[in-house]
C-alpha cells in the first residue's frame, strides 16, 4: 500500500505548483488550413513552427512560420509573421490582457500579401497548468484587409512540455469587395522555458 501511494505522489510531482510563461516557448504543430475566395474552398495540411521571448518585464517579442498544401488545386499556402507585444502585470489566478503588433506575410501559390496585424487579447488561467486565450485583431495587407480572430488552450503537462489547440479565422476583403477567408486549426507541442 506504502509503494503505491509512494508511486502516485511521483507521479503527481510534474503536476505541482507549474506557472509556466506563456510568453516564453518554442512551439511545433500540426495545421489544417481552409481557404474559401471567390465562391471555392479547398483546403490542406501541413506544419508550423512558432516561439515568444520575453525582452523585459511585460515586453516579448514573437514569430511564427507555417505551411500548407491545399488538397484540391496543390497550392500552397505560406504565413510568416515577426512582432512585438505588451501584457498587463499578471496576477495569480486572473486574466492577463495583451497587445501586440505583427509583420505579416501570407503568399498564395507565389501571389504574396505583406502588411502588419494589431491585436488584443485576454489569457485566463482556467488552472494552474490549462491556459485559455482569445484574441481579435485588424490585417492591413498590400490589397486585402480585414479582421482576424483567434481562440485557443494550453496545457502544461510538465514545467517545461505543453500541449495546445488554436483555431484562427482571417476573414479578409480586397478593395472590389471579393472575400478571402483563411481558417487554421492547430494541433501542437510546446518547449516552455
Amino acid at each position: 500500500m506504502n509503494k503505491l501511494l509512494l508511486g502516485s505522489a511521483l507521479l503527481a510531482l510534474p503536476f505541482a505548483g507549474q506557472a509556466s510563461d506563456p510568453f516564453q516557448k518554442l512551439s511545433a504543430y500540426f495545421v489544417n488550413t481552409g481557404i474559401e475566395a471567390n465562391g471555392g474552398e479547398d483546403d490542406g495540411s501541413g506544419f508550423g513552427i512558432s516561439g515568444a521571448a520575453r525582452v523585459a518585464d511585460q515586453a516579448y517579442v514573437l514569430g511564427e512560420y507555417q505551411s500548407a498544401e491545399l488538397d484540391d488545386s496543390d497550392v500552397d499556402v505560406d504565413q510568416l509573421r515577426a512582432g512585438v507585444g505588451f501584457h498587463t502585470a499578471p496576477a495569480s489566478g486572473s486574466p492577463m490582457f495583451y497587445g501586440q503588433g505583427e509583420f505579416v506575410s501570407i503568399e498564395l501559390d507565389d501571389e504574396e500579401q505583406d502588411g502588419f496585424g494589431v491585436y488584443g487579447g485576454i489569457l485566463f488561467p482556467a488552472t494552474e497548468q490549462l491556459h485559455l486565450y482569445g484574441e481579435l485583431g485588424y490585417l492591413t495587407l498590400d490589397d486585402l484587409d480585414g479582421l482576424e480572430f483567434s481562440v485557443g488552450g494550453a496545457f502544461d503537462i510538465t514545467p517545461n512540455f505543453g500541449l495546445f489547440a488554436e483555431y484562427r479565422v482571417s476573414a479578409l476583403e480586397d478593395d472590389d469587395d471579393s472575400e478571402l477567408d483563411l481558417t487554421d486549426v492547430k494541433l501542437g507541442v510546446s518547449l516552455l522555458f
